[in-house]
């Protein structure tokens, strides 16, 4: 009867061991993000990311889809080949317009609307009221990105276009008068100058030069399908979690 009982007891504690063990082996989902992210979109410490929207957004999801997420750091001209070949699963702040092989990607709902903006010298007085009167200038960009409204003037060289690889170089240029202005997502430029000591020195003006809607990419093969990402992120935005995470950032002002 003792062995029988402790028989017993054994079989329902392997039971259950094997139901924690069955909870805890959650689906992984590895997202991709680079230094082309620049905060508050990605916020790194010791080369790891730490925080910003990227995070953010992805520990939510993580938690309505019961699943676990990993980061990887990506150079941004390896992202669609990373993506196509299941390397990363998702990539959280893109366009379909962004990437050569969108056609190839499973894309989301939108998660929020970015503008780019302008920014010039707070002691530059010239009047800019549409695009045409920046003629003779050179705009600090971002390498890879394009910019459909700006780029017929780029070809007619009504004014330059100067690639770097983030927007801080930009303002440092700027700054240092190397560039006339900067074009960037205003989440980026409202981000940088209030955390700035020198935002005195710049100038954001109200011209929308653009507008994109920020998606998700999702690759064919990621381990949860886009009807389950996208009823995640709808919870997300009506609960008003995503507004909750941009204000976290002053990106409400």
């Amino acid at each position: 009867m003792t062995f029988l009982k402790n028989l017993k007891q054994l079989i329902f504690y392997s039971f259950f061991i094997s139901l924690s063990a069955f909870a805890d082996n959650k689906v992984t989902l590895i997202i991709g993000y680079g230094d082309h992210n620049s905060a508050p979109y990605a916020i790194e410490k010791t080369e790891q990311l730490s925080g910003g929207i990227i995070k953010d957004i992805a520990t939510e999801l993580a938690g309505e889809l019961d699943i676990t997420v990993t980061f990887v750091k990506t150079p941004r001209k390896r992202t669609e080949r990373d993506i196509e070949n299941n390397t990363i699963h998702l990539v959280l702040i893109s366009n379909s317009n962004w990437l050569a092989n969108s056609d190839k990607l499973q894309w989301s709902e939108t998660i929020f609307i970015e503008k780019d903006v302008m920014v010039i010298r707070a002691d530059n007085t010239n009047q800019y009221q549409q695009l045409i009167d920046f003629s003779g200038m050179i705009i600090g960009t971002i390498r890879g990105y394009t910019y459909p409204n700006l780029q017929p003037y780029f070809d007619k060289k009504h004014f330059v276009r100067y690639d770097v690889s983030n927007l801080n170089v930009n303002f440092l240029r700027l700054e240092l008068g190397r560039i006339d202005a900067l074009i960037d997502a205003n989440i980026l430029i409202n981000y940088q100058l209030k955390q700035s000591d020198n935002s005195q020195l710049f100038k954001v003006l109200p011209l929308n030069i653009n507008q994109q809607n920020i998606q998700a990419a999702l690759s064919p093969n990621a381990p949860i399908t886009l009807s389950q990402f996208n009823q995640a992120l709808k919870k997300l935005k009506d609960q008003g979690v995503i507004a909750a995470i941009l204000k976290k950032y002053h990106l409400d002002e």
